[in-house]
């Protein structure tokens, strides 16, 4: 078993929907997440930790805990990991019958109710791991337009 935790929108948000303390980590053995993530959750000692970077070596990561009959896994992601996040990814490896996800707040949803802006109208888009060129002609053809990036990206 597979589950995949939204941890909220900024770093030190913890668990984010599961409440601070919520998530088990009883008979888990590997977490994966982005550094910041990680050590908001601190995984107890015994749970072997996995930086997000590439992805690949990441999924490498989690096929050999659950082939090896190691316990299940964590994987910590930013707001709903649905949204142009890691469940995709996750589920055509390994089935999506593999994953219990836990979402919280889209970051787009958190970004716009902050502006004090309704987004039923907003293109979204990612630049996050992709050719940015995608998401400026998206900016360009759209008069209100979310652009998900990565950390280093404005």
């Amino acid at each position: 078993m597979i589950t995949v935790v939204g941890t909220g929108t900024g770093a030190g948000t913890g668990t984010g929907a599961c409440g601070p303390g919520a998530l088990s980590w009883r008979g888990v053995r590997l977490a994966v997440g982005a550094r910041r993530h990680l050590d908001a959750a601190a995984p107890p000692p015994g749970v072997r930790r996995v930086v997000l970077g590439p992805l690949a070596p990441a999924l490498d990561a989690v096929e050999r805990q659950l082939s090896e009959g190691g316990g299940p896994v964590v994987v910590l992601a930013s707001g709903d990991p649905g949204f142009f996040g890691i469940v995709r990814s996750l589920a055509e490896r390994f089935g999506p019958e593999a994953l219990d996800v836990r979402p919280t707040a889209p970051s787009v949803a958190v970004a716009f109710a902050r502006a004090g802006l309704p987004w039923d109208d907003a293109a979204v888009v990612s630049a996050h791991g992709r050719d940015p060129r995608t998401a400026v002609n998206v900016c360009r053809a759209h008069p209100k337009t979310a652009v998900l990036t990565g950390p280093g990206a404005g």
